[in-house]
Formats: C-alpha cells, structure tokens, sequence
C-alpha cells in the first residue's frame, strides 16, 4: 500500500523571518559609537564561524579589532547578550502566526543560522516553546546553505524534503532548500507567507 502524503511540517528561519531583518545592528552601532555601514562590515564579515559555534569572546575581538576598539569581557558580554536579545525578539504578528499553527496541530520547527548566546536566549524565551524541533547551527557546526543541516532537519522531523515548507529572507538558503526538495519560499512579508500556509490548507489566511 502507498503511503499517503503527510501534512506538511512547517520550518521557520529567525533573524529576517521572525524578527527584524537587521537584528541588533543599527542599536549596537549607536551604543558603540561607530557608524551602522562600517560596524556592519565586521560584523558580519566574521559571523560564519560565530554561528558554526566559536566562542563569543573570539568573534567580538575580531569585530572589535576591524573596527580598531578594543573591548574588555564584561563590555564583550554585554553586547553579545544585547545582539542576541534583539535578534530574538519577534516581530510584530509573528507570536499570532505561531499559535495559529500550533493550535492547528501542524509540527513546525526553526532552523537558524545562530550562535550560541542567541540559541540559548530563544530556546529560553517563552514564543519557541511553540515549536517541535529547534535546531541552530552552533549546535551542529553547520551552517546554511550547507545541505547537512537540512538533513538535520529532515531527521530530527522524520520527514522527507517534500513535506517540509520553509520560509527563509536569504535567496541562497532557499535554492539549498528547493534543491533537497523543500517547499521553500522567500520570506518577504507575514501576509505573503499566510497566504502559502493557507494555500496549503496550513494556518489562516491574511486579513481572515
């Protein structure tokens, strides 16, 4: 006997997706005192391996020495646990959505490039108890577009490409996922991303 298609599982990306797409950025540059274009280049030039798992220490100085500052660990701290709170406060609507699915019993799950303070501070905040599966790239030392970790996923949901749909804001994060067979989509806005849920019989659609 065939088996029938499942319900879709539903995964969501964070920084850009549930939350602002700029995070922390334009709040930390101005507590820093240097201008949002020349932070964001360090910063973002060295978050690869911060999100792979380095520690926070090593990726500030490094931030820190592009920018030539120099700060002590209980400055480093205090930025870090400041980066990692913005990027994971939700974005308006955001908390609605994901009560609508998960009182409509569809399994959903995050998948997020993110280091590990930011990991730690979502997996305590209230709004990710939500969801089934929470899998960071600091835990696994993988980052996307890599295509382990979405095996990762598709393992820890026990499900096949197909009937997972993801919603990511970054072009080459989505090509990876399309590539394994997702459902991926492009994250532009919560009402884009309503309407394919409902399309799929999956939450409720914008304005209802």
């Amino acid at each position: 006997m065939e088996r029938s298609p499942a319900r879709p599982a539903v995964v969501f990306d964070i920084g850009g997706v549930l939350t602002t797409s700029e995070g922390g950025v334009p709040e930390l540059s101005r507590m820093i005192g240097v201008e949002p274009e020349r932070f964001a280049v360090p910063y973002w030039d060295h978050r690869p391996p911060y999100d792979e798992g380095s520690a926070p220490g090593e990726y500030w100085a490094l931030v820190a020495a592009d920018l030539g500052l120099e700060w002590s660990a209980e400055e480093i701290e205090r930025i870090d646990l400041f980066d990692a709170r913005r990027w994971s406060e939700p974005a308006p609507g955001r908390v609605e959505l994901l009560t609508t699915l998960h009182d409509a019993g569809v399994t959903t799950a995050l998948l997020s490039n993110a280091p590990s303070s930011m990991a730690r501070v979502v997996k305590e905040s209230a709004w990710s108890a939500r969801f089934d599966r929470r899998i960071f790239s600091c835990d696994l030392g993988l980052i996307k577009p890599d295509p382990k970790i979405y095996r990762a996923v598709e393992e820890a949901l026990d499900r096949p490409g197909p009937e997972l749909v993801f919603f990511d804001d970054r072009p080459p994060n989505v090509r990876a996922a399309l590539e394994l067979g997702w459902q991926a989509h492009l994250f532009t806005t919560q009402e884009a991303c309503q309407d394919v849920l409902f399309a799929l019989g999956l939450g409720q659609q914008a304005g209802a």
